[in-house]
């Protein structure tokens, strides 16, 4: 199950312990608090911002779906580098948006962002949202924090941050600024379904400059995240070593399987900073969902720079070390047995 950028790894009992535990105590006859003190306190000082800069979600996906239906109208535009998060697609069709997007040249050994064309396009078209998701999916890429700055200095759009996988990179614009207040325009989008492990529990979370905050609050529902999440999370942030160690590992599985693709020959793999990777395969999409038989599942991403009917895009999850050494004899198995 290589095609949705989970955590190869359940938590470990003792964590699992202490959340049923913890719902063992917790009432269910009643809604859950509304203001989510307790776990908006835990998620503000993780990063370094004040609680009431936070907004919760039932995962990032609902996150998104408020940032849409509060900012954006219909025959607004919605600007993105492609190719990007497919969510990004279906929402701006949902809400009647125009999707306008940047095409990132994917010929090089590592993916080539214009820079300068997305800063004229958001320019010339003043978009409603500019989505920038760091570390980019599919590519894994991160953008840089100068270019982050230069969106958010033009001020005219709302410009979302998408750190789902950020834990993973070396350095992103929300560690940069950290403790500082985040800009009135900005949201940055964090998840605890990727580093931390719990995609099965669904909470999101947004920390929000002023202008977006008030938006968001006023899109989501009352009790939009239950109380057995709210248990569960706030047992799995006192334990932030979890995160690090799992984040740790998939980093160096990562990096070995890297280098292991890039010495078969016909295949190209770029650099990653997520927990995936993002390949091309000199075999068609059929041809390798048929050779898999079903034992492995992969996201092949729609990217129109192919290279021709008989290459692919494959984005990997990267899994444990011998998940990733299974997917990698069965690509040695394929170039051996065409």
């Amino acid at each position: 199950m290589l095609d949705k950028n989970e955590s190869p790894f359940d938590l470990p009992g003792k964590i699992k312990a202490e959340i049923l535990e913890k719902i063992a105590s917790t009432p269910f006859n009643r809604y859950p608090d509304h203001a989510y003190g307790e776990l908006k306190g835990k998620l503000g000082a993780l990063w370094g911002v004040p609680p009431s800069s936070v907004v919760l979600g039932n995962g990032g996906d609902e996150i998104l779906w408020m940032v849409f239906s509060a900012f954006l109208r219909p025959g607004d535009a919605v600007l993105a580098f492609t190719p990007t998060f497919s969510e990004y697609y279906r929402l701006t069709e949902l809400f009647g948006g125009r999707f306008l997007s940047v095409p990132t040249d994917l010929s090089g050994d590592v993916p080539a962002f214009d820079y300068d064309l997305f800063l004229k396009k958001m320019r010339e078209e003043s978009p409603a949202l500019v989505l920038l998701d760091t570390p980019n999916n599919p590519t894994g890429t991160t953008l840089p924090d100068s270019f982050i700055g230069e969106v958010l200095s033009e001020g005219k759009s709302k410009v979302i941050i998408d750190e789902a996988y950020g834990e993973f990179a070396r350095s992103t614009w929300l560690a940069s600024a950290a403790g500082k207040e985040i800009p009135s325009g900005a949201l940055v989008l964090k998840t605890l379904s990727k580093a931390w492990g719990s995609a099965g529990i669904r909470l999101g979370y947004a920390l929000c400059g002023s202008s977006l905050r008030k938006g968001l609050e006023g899109a989501k529902g009352p009790f939009n995240v239950n109380v057995l999440t709210q248990a569960a999370a706030g047992v799995l942030l006192d334990h932030p070593e979890r995160a690090r160690e799992t984040v740790s590992l998939l980093r160096r599985v990562r990096d070995k399987f890297f280098a292991s693709v890039r010495n078969l020959p016909g295949w190209k793999v770029f650099p990653g900073e997520a927990n995936f990777l993002l390949l091309r395969a000199p075999f068609s999409q059929e041809e390798i969902l048929r050779k898999s038989e079903g034992n492995f599942a992969f996201r092949f991403p729609l990217i129109e720079s192919c290279g021709g009917e008989n290459f692919s895009w494959i984005r990997i999850t990267i899994g444990t070390e011998e998940n990733m050494e299974d997917v990698l004899r069965f690509f040695q198995s394929l170039a051996e047995h065409p």
